[in-house]
């Protein structure tokens, strides 16, 4: 074992520390890049879909017909699947962790705040 093999083995407790030291880069890289993520990933956009449900089912200043009409509405597969695209797509990572805070419906006008800047040449 040379000495640079030994001082690598002290200083992580492994022999084949190559790996170890592999394993941790690799993890470092996928975290330092997730820190620079702009946008919402499936997950964060589908917990943000499910918070927002919530928020109308809790709302009790809207109108009882128009919010089973909007719960029917955002909860069928095929549309709860397109506002989840759509969310990836569209939104900010900003805007949904915005969403994911508020406690109301009306409080989710705020986020939009935080929503991705469109080009004048769009539309």
């Amino acid at each position: 074992m040379t000495l640079k093999n030994k001082k690598v083995q002290l200083s992580f407790g492994f022999e084949k520390s190559g790996r170890l030291t592999s394993a941790f880069l690799l993890c470092s890289a996928f975290f330092l890049s997730d820190c620079s993520r702009t946008k919402p990933n499936l997950e964060e956009c589908s917990d943000a879909q499910i918070h927002i449900s919530k928020l109308i089912a809790n709302d009790e200043t809207m109108e009882k017909g128009v919010q089973a009409l909007m719960l029917r509405s955002i909860l069928k597969p095929e549309t709860s699947e397109a506002i989840i695209r759509s969310c990836v797509e569209n939104k900010s990572l900003l805007q949904v962790q915005c969403e994911l805070s508020k406690e109301k419906f009306g409080d989710l006008q705020e986020c939009k705040k935080h929503a991705p800047k469109r080009a004048e040449t769009e539309g």
